[in-house]
């Protein structure tokens, strides 16, 4: 019988939806969480991170886009066993490495955070650290339901780690306060333990729920030309085929998600240490540090999410293509256009307005002096949004041509221009320079995978509706946001509510800009949904979930 099949641009755009709320929920806790534990608390906070994120990686940061891809790549073949199959052979050797994880940071913590300049920093490792033995786990479920091209579970997972993080992790970071900032920080992770704790549950019912009415999904990229020829019965596949396939990409992916968490390790002895050299006591090298990566990275942290959600969805589709031997550049022209859609009036914000964004947010948790050092690392940062976005795209296109292996290279060249140029921008321009070090990181790292995406496919992204009419919308924006700003300014409104009003203005006047020009042409873009059918043999069980 027929089923409608699941679009992947909606796909894309449900799952990046989910990825905005979870980052806005995440930025709402960063902003009180500022205002309880302080600038230096956020930068004991943010010194966990950098290592934190690294055996987060170890623990299954690249089993996620390998899982989908091997499940969508035997779902498209045909071969629903091995695709099933997968989950087994992917989670048994990151348990054991979860376990080793956790037990050799909870041991090394106090050398780990004396090395970094400030050994209070030992009882946060301490808080964290269970949460390795749940990554994986929540890696292999993602992936999964991502290669079968659900993306609703992903998505609401990451909801459920960030209201957990909002409550818990606020809860108790107030009520240890009182004990010394060092405690409210390690209450704040031990909130991020639980959370991960809770998505994993969520994860692991919802897998159970489905096998139990055996719900099956089929991955099919609603942008790739569908053909009529059959295809040939799977052929056997063995666990240690399995095994290979997936941890071979796994390695890349891995290696690729560890080059920038190392490079932040690295920039937490790095950037502390120039920063006291220089003359700054270590409480306010922490704390110079923690605007660095706290405040100022959570808002870079936001638009990176939606590059990566979109650039998630379509990644199936792709791999689909490849294993078809189908043309899968009509996704990357529509994945390139929805992610430039964003980042570009996103890093026209952070560029133009950094004060007004940062004066919203955290003026009642930092200083007048900060607000300004914050405003200005924004500044700074904001042209690494554009290269991420641009990073994204180009990386997913090489993976789904199994060809993982080149962004990491290019990562490492632009982790080494970093770090080749912190000590230098440091000590000429401060706490700045660290931040003119991580745009020109992702600048070159962009770069070079862009030429290298270009060269094993033609992109063909569209310069009119990727980049013309973004930029032309951003102005039109950018033009509201100063005008109404005028506006309020002579009014008797508090200064939030001045900046939330012309925020609503650029919004409303970009999102008008995007329809009018038909940079987003969603007529078509229903129609197309709606003519899309999949013919499926066998049983009468729906390609999706009732809630989907």
């Amino acid at each position: 019988m027929k089923a409608k099949a699941r679009s992947f641009g909606k796909s894309a755009v449900a799952l990046a939806a989910i990825g905005i709320i979870s980052k806005l929920i995440g930025a709402l806790y960063r902003v009180p969480l500022t205002n309880i534990v302080g600038a230096e608390g956020m930068g004991l906070y943010q010194m966990v991170f950098p290592l934190y994120t690294v055996l987060l990686a170890f623990c299954g940061g690249g089993i996620t886009s390998a899982v989908s891809r091997v499940v969508a790549k035997y779902t498209a073949i045909g071969n629903d066993e091995a695709a099933q199959r997968t989950l087994k052979v992917a989670i048994l050797p990151l348990i054991a490495v979860s376990v080793v994880s956790t037990a050799a940071v909870a041991l090394l913590r106090n050398v780990i955070s004396g090395l970094q300049g400030n050994s209070e920093a030992g009882i946060a490792y301490l808080a964290i650290c269970p949460s390795l033995l749940f990554a994986g786990g929540i890696s292999v479920l993602r992936g999964y339901f991502q290669g079968k091209a659900f993306m609703l579970p992903s998505g609401v997972s990451q909801l459920v780690e960030q209201v957990v993080k909002l409550a818990l992790g606020l809860y108790l970071s107030r009520l240890l306060l009182p004990y010394g900032v060092k405690y409210a920080v390690a209450g704040a992770l031990a909130g991020v333990t639980a959370s991960e704790l809770f998505a994993l549950i969520y994860l692991a019912v919802r897998f159970w729920i489905a096998a139990r009415k055996r719900v099956r999904y089929v991955a099919v990229g609603s942008l790739v030309a569908e053909t009529s020829a059959e295809f040939s019965a799977p052929r056997p596949v063995t666990d240690k085929m399995l095994l290979k396939e997936l941890y071979s990409f796994a390695l890349s992916v891995t290696l690729g998600s560890l080059v920038l968490p190392i490079t932040q390790m690295i920039d937490s002895v790095l950037v502390i240490n120039l920063l006291m050299h220089s003359g700054a006591t270590r409480a306010s090298a922490t704390a110079l540090f923690g605007l660095f990566v706290g405040p100022v990275g959570t808002l870079i942290n936001m638009p990176t999410v939606v590059a990566l959600s979109v650039a998630i969805a379509f990644l199936p589709t792709i791999t689909s293509a490849v294993e078809r031997g189908g043309d899968p550049s009509a996704v990357t022209r529509t994945a390139a256009k929805w992610i430039m859609l964003f980042v570009i009036p996103v890093t026209a914000a952070f560029m133009i307005f950094p004060d007004s964004v940062c004066s919203a947010l955290y003026s009642r948790g930092l200083t007048a002096e900060q607000l300004q050092t914050v405003a200005r690392l924004l500044r700074v940062q904001a042209i690494g949004v554009f290269y991420i976005g641009v990073l994204q795209l180009a990386t997913t296109v090489l993976q789904g041509h199994n060809n993982a292996h080149r962004p990491v290279i290019n990562l490492v060249v632009g982790a080494c221009v970093k770090v080749g140029l912190t000590p230098l921008l440091v000590r000429a321009f401060g706490i700045i320079g660290a931040a003119g070090a991580t745009a020109a990181c992702y600048a070159v790292a962009a770069t070079l995978t862009v030429r290298c995406a270009s060269s094993r496919m033609p992109i063909g992204v569209s310069v009119a509706d990727a980049f013309i009419k973004p930029i032309a919308c951003t102005v039109a924006g950018a033009a509201a946001f100063i005008g109404v700003s005028a506006l309020t300014a002579m009014t008797t409104l508090p200064a939030l509510w001045q900046t939330l009003i012309a925020g609503g203005a650029f919004l409303t006047v970009y999102a008008s800009g995007v329809i009018l020009t038909g940079a987003l042409d969603v007529k078509a873009a229903l129609a197309h949904a709606r003519a899309r059918r999949v013919i499926k043999s066998g049983g009468g069980m729906p390609d999706v979930p009732p809630d989907n």
